[in-house]
Order: C-alpha cells, then sequence, then structure tokens
C-alpha cells in the first residue's frame, strides 16, 4: 500500500550544492588554468589574423615572382625581335580589346 513512497530523500538541497563546487572549483583555478582560458579566448582571433598575414605574404611573393618574369621576358623582346613582334601584337591586342568596352 506504502508503495508511492519516496524514502530517498536528499539531506542538502540541490542548489546549494551546485554553488559550494562552484566555489571549490574557483579554489582550483589557478595561473595555469588562467593562461590556458586566455589562449582559448585569443586562440581563434589569432589564427586567422595569421591566416590573413599569411595570404598577403603570398599574394605578394606572387606579384614580385610575376614582376621578376615580366621582366626577364622584356629583357629578351630587347635582344630578340621576333619576341619583341609578339610582345607588341599582345599589347596591340588588348589595347583593341579594352577599347572597344568604351565604344
Amino acid at each position: 500500500m506504502a508503495r508511492f513512497v519516496n524514502t530517498e530523500l536528499r539531506t542538502q538541497h540541490a542548489g546549494i550544492a551546485r554553488f559550494t563546487r562552484g566555489f571549490q572549483a574557483l579554489a582550483q583555478f589557478n595561473a595555469v588554468h588562467a593562461a590556458l582560458a586566455a589562449l582559448a579566448l585569443v586562440g581563434s582571433p589569432a589564427r586567422s589574423a595569421a591566416a590573413k598575414l599569411g595570404a598577403a605574404l603570398e599574394k605578394q611573393a606572387d606579384v614580385r615572382k610575376q614582376r621578376r618574369e615580366d621582366e626577364r621576358l622584356w629583357n629578351v623582346a630587347l635582344t630578340d625581335a621576333r619576341v619583341m613582334a609578339d610582345l607588341s601584337r599582345a599589347m596591340s591586342r588588348d589595347a583593341g580589346r579594352d577599347a572597344r568596352g568604351y565604344y
């Protein structure tokens, strides 16, 4: 007849137990935990900034490489008339294509 009776009653309130566990966790918080928390807070923005910096450096390296290749081609064109004629035709064709967009 007494099957509905709960005989396992808690001796401490659940909210107070959580509160005391929170203070115990704060007591165990030390410099290592603070450093890890700071790294976790700063880690993602630092990683994205490093990625942006890496992309900018890579783009700058590509621009320098293209500039060196253009300079080599120009030096070859100065000594070889056939290369200079090819460059001239390519430049005039590009100029014509660009001018068509304006008219």
